[in-house]
Formats: structure tokens, C-alpha cells, sequence
């Protein structure tokens, strides 16, 4: 593989990865806005159900932000990388 391919397969990834960082913070505005509903429907519920599903919410947050945060390394890397080619 030359470096032209090479650039040109980083120009493709970094489409690719900016196109999965907007899906991915698209499902993050839609999880936020679904937990705020949950959270204020339970939030006087001691049930053990309320509970699991407070949680369940918390980790599909978090799981987003580790999304995001792999997404922007890869991305950083990637532009590294190109920047290293020339």
C-alpha cells in the first residue's frame, strides 16, 4: 500500500468516525432526555425494580461518554498518524 492509499484510507476513517461520533452523541441526547423522564417518574420509588433501573440508566450514560472518549482518541490518533506521513 503506498502513502496516497494509506492518506486516503485515514480521510475515509476519519469520515467515518466523525459520522459514528454524531450518531453516538445523537443517542446520548436521546438517553439523556429519556433518563431526566425516568429519573422524575421514580424518583420517590424504593422499589428494588426503581432501583435497577436507576442504575441501568446511569451505565448507559457512562458508556456513551467512554463511546465518545474512544471515538476522540481515535480520532487524535489518527490525525497523529496522517501529520506523521507528511
Amino acid at each position: 500500500m503506498s502513502i496516497g492509499e494509506v492518506k486516503a484510507t485515514l480521510g475515509e476513517a476519519r469520515q467515518l468516525l466523525e459520522e459514528g461520533k454524531t450518531a453516538v452523541e445523537g443517542i446520548g441526547d436521546s438517553l439523556n432526555e429519556a433518563a431526566g423522564l425516568m429519573l422524575a417518574t421514580l424518583h420517590d420509588s424504593r422499589r428494588e425494580e426503581a432501583e435497577t433501573a436507576r442504575k441501568a440508566v446511569a451505565e448507559a450514560v457512562r458508556e456513551v461518554k467512554l463511546a465518545l472518549r474512544a471515538i476522540t482518541a481515535a480520532q487524535e490518533s489518527g490525525n497523529d498518524f496522517g501529520k506523521a506521513l507528511g
